[in-house]
């Protein structure tokens, strides 16, 4: 028996709700749940197979400009690099086969938080 279920990050963010349209507006995700109005914390998912949550942030989080926050693993990583490029997704590096095994691109959302986006190409 499987003792995990699933995970989701938790992301700061100066506007959950904001923050979910975008995600949803954008990059095809669906908002499942919001909490007190307005929404101080905001839950999406796209394919009820990755799930993040905004909360509103209380202090002065700032996301690394320079480490991903969430790598997102997809069936078809080319598909989801053209769907993205024809919404206008702020993609930061484009797709490629990388020497670690993965064919993956970067994307920076509105909030300054790198997510990737791949698909392991090594045997």
């Amino acid at each position: 028996m499987k003792l995990f279920s699933h995970s989701s990050p938790i992301f700061p963010v100066d506007d959950p709700l904001k923050t979910a349209e975008y995600y949803r507006d954008v990059l095809g995700f669906d908002i499942n749940f919001k909490w007190e109005d307005p929404p101080t914390y905001v839950v999406i998912n796209r394919d009820d197979a990755v799930g993040i949550h905004f909360v509103k942030k209380t202090d002065n989080h700032q996301p690394s400009s320079m480490h991903t926050s969430l790598f997102i693993f997809v069936h078809d990583v080319d598909a989801v690099y053209e769907e993205y490029q024809k919404t206008g997704v702020n993609i930061t590096n484009p797709i490629g086969d990388r020497e670690y095994g993965m064919r993956d691109f970067d994307i920076t959302d509105p909030n300054g938080y790198i997510l990737v986006f791949g698909k392991n190409i090594a045997h």
